[in-house]
């Protein structure tokens, strides 16, 4: 069956119709006409997969992982890394566009759009290590990924000497590419040679059965404890350039710095005016921070363990700059009630989904974009990471 692909959703697939029935075809570029097979036919939208694609865009290349028409990971992989930034450009327009946010874009490239992830997921299904494919539970097995450190790529085989039948595992390196593992399994791994490939730590369950159950991270010349359970960019470069950013814009003397994390943006802050207020609700991740302002010499921030919409109304003070970066559902009623209350001069405005961040926009009635940028920590993902800057009408 022949499908002509107008345009491009969201998650990146392509979409277009079949008798006027909106179409959701993965892997397919706009400009293309696809033979598809119909994987899922609800009452408003059908779901298709490309068996073959009969008029190609001028922008689809050959892409970089061989695992792409099997795994659920990189979206966008059959396009050049330009032409992800600007599908990801045109992504943000649409959305901000409905709120009459016309601002012009700045994008910050990812130098280094291959071996960037700090960070991976994985799953280890009958002694088989690797990703779900996409929409279901079956295991496709892998010995790389293309998008992640190379560290945490050479620690897969460390991970297949623990012999673990059925588990999930993360791992994450840091600047000097010391590896952390956090194991979920009823199964005790078996350690060979961890020293061999740096090994920090390894976490089982949530207890500490190697090394430490945390890590130190370099971001320009700071440095940060991270536990295991604790927030962390994954995308050291632009992590880099996000601080820049903070530093640019910080205003005034006092700042409030939701969902702190462990301290990050607080520290960052901390270097630019007098006092910080920093809200944080994972317990290890204040207890880092409390560590991390210490090694950092940072004696004018007070961290708030607690949840945000809880803690943020014991603040009396006037801040000058509010820092927010919430998890993708955005910000909750409560809390923007209280900040168009609080009334801070300028809002820096951090977010990973910018449906959620859009809607926010528009409930945070005091305030317009000032600027506004798109940080490409998820190179190759339809993942978006966007930054606004606003200031108070």
């Amino acid at each position: 069956m022949q499908v002509y692909i107008e345009r491009m959703d969201h998650f990146g697939n392509g979409i277009g119709k079949i008798d006027g029935k909106i179409v959701f075809v993965s892997r397919a570029l706009t400009g293309e006409t696809v033979d598809v097979t119909i994987t899922k036919n609800k009452k408003n939208y059908m779901e298709a997969s490309l068996n073959n694609v009969i008029y190609k865009s001028s922008k689809r290349v050959k892409p970089f992982c061989k695992y792409f028409n099997l795994c659920g990971g990189c979206a966008l992989c059959h396009l050049n890394y330009e032409n992800t930034l600007e599908y990801k450009k045109e992504r943000v327009k649409n959305i901000l566009s409905k709120n009459n946010i016309t601002n012009e874009i700045n994008v910050i490239k990812n130098t280094n759009d291959l071996y960037y992830r700090n960070k991976i997921e994985l799953k280890i299904v009958d002694k088989k290590l690797g990703f779900y494919e996409k929409n279901s539970h079956k295991l496709i097995e892998i010995n790389e990924c293309k998008i992640t450190k190379k560290s945490i790529n050479k620690a897969f085989q460390f991970i297949k000497n623990m012999k673990l039948t059925n588990a999930n595992v993360i791992v994450r390196a840091n600047y000097n590419d010391e590896i952390l593992i956090v194991i979920f399994s009823k199964e005790t791994p078996e350690i060979i040679e961890p020293l061999k490939y740096k090994i920090a730590g390894i976490i089982l369950n949530n207890k500490c059965i190697y090394g430490q159950d945390y890590f130190m991270e370099k971001v320009n010349n700071l440095f940060f404890q991270v536990s295991y359970d604790s927030f962390f960019q994954v995308n050291s470069y632009i992590n880099s350039c996000l601080f820049n950013l903070i530093s640019e814009n910080i205003m005034g003397s006092v700042v409030l710095d939701l969902y702190s994390g462990v301290g990050t943006l607080s520290i960052v802050s901390s270097k630019k005016t007098k006092k910080v207020y920093a809200i944080e609700v994972i317990e290890n991740a204040v207890k880092n921070a409390l560590i991390n302002a210490k090694i950092n010499k940072c004696d004018n921030i007070n961290f708030i363990l607690g949840k945000v919409e809880d803690k943020i109304e014991y603040i009396n003070d006037n801040i000058d700059t509010l820092i927010v970066d919430p998890a993708r559902s955005g910000l909750d009623k409560k809390t923007i009630e209280f900040i168009n209350k609080l009334k801070p001069k300028k809002i820096i405005y951090v977010s990973c989904d910018t449906q959620s961040l859009s809607k926010n926009l528009f409930d945070l009635t005091n305030y317009e974009v000032e600027k506004l940028y798109i940080l490409d920590m998820f190179s190759y993902t339809y993942h978006i990471e966007t930054m606004c800057i606003l200031k108070r009408k």
